[in-house]
This record gives C-alpha cells, structure tokens and sequence, in this order.
C-alpha cells in the first residue's frame, strides 16, 4: 500500500492533537501512515517506520518542546530531510504546536525557514490547508480519486500504479463515438464521457474507466453473458458500482449485452426504460412500412417490414415477425452483429448444448422454443476438425473422430439420408461433454446428443439449409 502521508509526532502529543488530526485527514480520503493505523501486533516498529517514510508522498512534521526530547521522533525527522533534499517538491509539512518561530529556530534552522501551519489555530483549518497542499486543485488523478470516493469506490493513493492501467483503460480507441466504440473494451463495456484536455473532464472520464475496469472483469470471470438468469443480471449490475448508471443511460447497449432482460417481466428496474424503447421501434418500424420500405423483409417469414427492432424481437408477442435463425443469431452473438459491441462469450456448440438443456426453461416454452428451432437452423454450431475456442480452454481434442457429426451432417442430402456413425456419435458426445463440464449442464453428454440427432431438431437445420440453397439458385438463375 501507498500513503499520501507520514505523520511524525511524540506520544505526547497523540490524546490532544495528533489522533483528531490523523482521523480528519482520513475522513477527507487521505491515506494517512499514523501508527495507530499501520501498525499491527508483531510488527517491527522501525522497518514500519521505514515503510511509512519510504512510501509516503509527505510527511507531516508535529513540532514541539515533546517532539524535540524523542530520538524516534527526531530519526524520523531525519529520513524525511533526506528525502526533502532529494527532491525538487515539498515533502515536509511542519505544523507547530505550542512552539514559537525562535524554539524552532534553536532547534533546526532549516526548519523555521518553511512555512508551518500553527496548531493553535482551528483544526478543520489545519485540515484545509493540508489537504489543499496533498491533492492539488485542478489535478485530473484527484478529480477522478474524488469522483469514485463519491460514488462509493475506494480507489489506492494517486501514485500507485494501479491509475496506470486506469489511463490505458481510458484511453480514446479507433471506434469511440460509434455503435461500435464498446468493442475498444470488451464485453460490458459503454461509452466513456468524451476524450478532453480540460482536467475536471478528464478526471470523471478516468474515474468511469476505473469502475468499468472492475466490472468488465467480474463480468468475463464470473461470467454475465445472455445464458445467466435475468435475477444474476441484475444482482451483478446493482453490485458493482455505476453499472447501473451506465445501463440506464445506454438501454441499447444494456439489451445487446443481456437480452434476456427484453422478454416481459424480465427487466427489473429497467423494465419501464425497456418498454419504452420497444415502443419507439414499432413506431419507426411502423412509419417505415408505410413508406413502402423494404427495410427488414429479408429476415422475416412472411417477407414484410419487421414490427420491431431485433433486439426487442423476445418481447414482441409475435417476435416481430423475424426468422427464428436470426433472432438465434442475434442473442448469441449480438444485435447488428456486423458492427455492433461485443457479446458472444461461449464457442456456438455450447450454445446449442444450452438451449437444449433443462437450464434454459426460466425463458418459458414459447420464447425456448422459438430460440432452440432458430438455433438449429442457424446451423453455426456444427463444428469441424479444430475447435481452437475450447481447446485454448482445455478440451483435448480427438483427432481421428473430430469434425466427424459435422461432416455427416453437411454431406447429408437430407434427413432422411443421414447416417450418423458410431464414430460421428463419439464425436458428437465428446464434444458435448466439454459443454456440459464448461456450463455446469444437469444432463449428461448422452443425452443431450440425443436431442441434437432427434428428427424434430434436426428437421429445422435441413429445411433452413435447403430454403437459404433455394434462394441461392432462385438469384443465380435471375442474374
């Protein structure tokens, strides 16, 4: 740990003035080393007075008659000279206390010579003084150090290096200000306030960098992706601070992350903001019918202008009319997938593997129904002789059965031709069982193979693939 400051003192001088002072400071967001605070049964008294001094920005200095009779006292005044004289900055803040200019004179001339704050005045502005002259005005470290203090966050002291990889996590990247900007920082991640050259700006953009930071981790380690139940969504954003701000203020953002939270009843605090959204998008749809647009039609089933917005497609009673394929397409690797934020998280197959588990039935039949046919007929989940995705997380690939069900499967010129071999099924199994390991899945590998190769589920994977081949030769025969 870091500290803003060492206090030097005589024990003395602790009950009357020192502790009141150490705890102002600490209730002001300063890191105070103060031995009732730093110091621990056991702990070498001078190797943490050495820690103090080595690791502190300043050192206050509470000169008086005690003071001046302690050799602690006057051996840590000694290190703190050292470092004064190495040093362009101040780092001694000399208060006296019951002491005039003359006795500080006699004792240390180079002393008397600093500006010293005077004990007898008020405390709270003793107080003041010292904490203009630790944290500046104007420094854009401490507007964001005061910025996540006010929202709740404790942040370490301006000199550690954790505000390193702050400044790097607010960095501007190539996409800021776009639909796109999020993919600069990965899943979960928002628009940051503008990249500016004035400090309080760029302090609060800082101070956003540093609460994304913390929660763009929890939420790949945890993880929060669009299979987490809508009560962990919401437990997740509530618990890490200005999450939900940031989701309140950026819906569009919220929906393609946790697309769950669009189906009714699902949104939690953001059901009202949701709501509304999905109501401007049937309206925008509406008024882009009417102009006899053909906005959408290809991703239909009746080859109209959808009634909504994708990524509202799960609310809609009638899913908007789209293709189960593309709202299959949309959940698991985001809306307006070819520019939008980042959402996928696990490889295709242990989306497939997801939807046909009993852990997906908090969706309700019609919407668990409508995903797992789109599922099928998106066709993406059929996987070839390399999965690097999972093999990077530890699946040990069997080179002479993998790729085997998907070769099958694509060969086929229909169900009814499909043979699936033993070998194919081993594969399937396999691989099958690396999603139920990764996903904590309550169905063996085994059975869920037997869903994949059921001919109810396969059927959509045929008709889509014999439909999207249809139009293929349709448009080739035209041109």
């Amino acid at each position: 740990m870091l500290y803003d400051v060492f206090i030097s003192h005589a024990s003395e001088d602790k009950e009357a003035f020192v502790r009141p002072l150490a705890e102002r400071l600490r209730h002001a967001h300063i890191e105070v080393w103060y031995d009732e605070f730093s110091l621990r049964v056991g702990d070498s008294l001078r190797r943490s007075i050495d820690r103090g001094l080595a690791q502190s920005r300043f050192g206050i200095v509470v000169l008086s008659p005690h003071f001046f009779e302690k050799q602690w006292s006057q051996w840590e005044l000694d290190g703190l000279v050292s470092r004064q004289m190495g040093s362009s900055d101040n780092v001694i803040l000399p208060i006296w206390l019951g002491l005039t200019r003359e006795e500080v004179l006699s004792y240390s001339p180079p002393l008397a010579d600093k500006f010293a704050l005077n004990a007898d005045a008020d405390l709270d502005e003793v107080v003041d003084r010292l904490v203009e002259a630790i944290r500046p005005r104007g420094s854009t470290l401490v507007v964001a150090r005061d910025f996540l203090i006010d929202k709740g966050f404790e942040p370490p002291v301006v000199t550690d290096d954790w505000w390193l990889d702050v400044a790097a996590a607010a960095e501007s990247n190539d996409m800021e200000g776009t639909w796109q900007e999020p993919m600069g920082w990965g899943r979960w991640g928002f628009p940051l306030p503008d990249s500016t050259s004035d400090p309080a700006e760029r302090g609060v953009r800082l101070g956003w960098a540093a609460l994304q930071m913390q929660w763009l981790l929890a939420a790949q380690e945890r993880p929060i992706t669009q299979i987490t139940p809508p009560s962990e969504v919401l437990e997740f954003i509530e618990t890490h601070i200005g999450l939900s701000d940031m989701c309140a203020d950026h819906i569009q953002y919220l929906v393609t992350y946790a697309p769950q939270l669009t189906i009714r009843g699902f949104g939690g605090p953001f059901e009202p903001a949701i709501e509304a959204a999905y109501q401007r998008s049937i309206a925008w749809s509406e008024q882009r019918a009417a102009e006899g647009s053909s906005f959408g039609t290809a991703t239909t089933r009746d080859g109209r202008v959808p009634r909504c917005s994708e990524e509202f497609a799960l609310r809609d009673p009638n899913f908007g009319g789209y293709e189960s394929a593309n709202i299959a397409c949309a959940f698991v690797q985001g809306y307006a997938v070819s520019n939008g934020p980042p959402v996928r998280y696990y490889s295709h197959i242990d989306y497939l593997a997801w939807f046909l588990s009993s852990e997906i039935e908090w969706l309700g039949p019609q919407i668990r129904a409508f995903l797992t046919e789109g599922m099928a007929s998106w066709g993406v989940w059929i996987w070839d002789t390399h999965d690097r995705e999972a093999e990077e997380l530890g699946y040990e690939i069997d080179r002479d059965i993998a790729g085997k069900f998907g070769e099958f499967v694509s060969e086929a010129k229909s169900i009814d031709k499909l043979q699936i071999t033993d070998e194919a099924h081993r594969d399937l199994v396999q691989r099958l069982s690396f999603s139920v390991k990764r996903l904590h899945l309550p169905e063996s590998a085994g059975e869920l193979a037997s869903r994949v190769t059921a001919p109810e589920f396969l059927h959509h994977f045929f008709a889509h693939r014999d439909q999207r081949r249809a139009k293929k030769n349709s448009a080739t025969a035209s041109s």
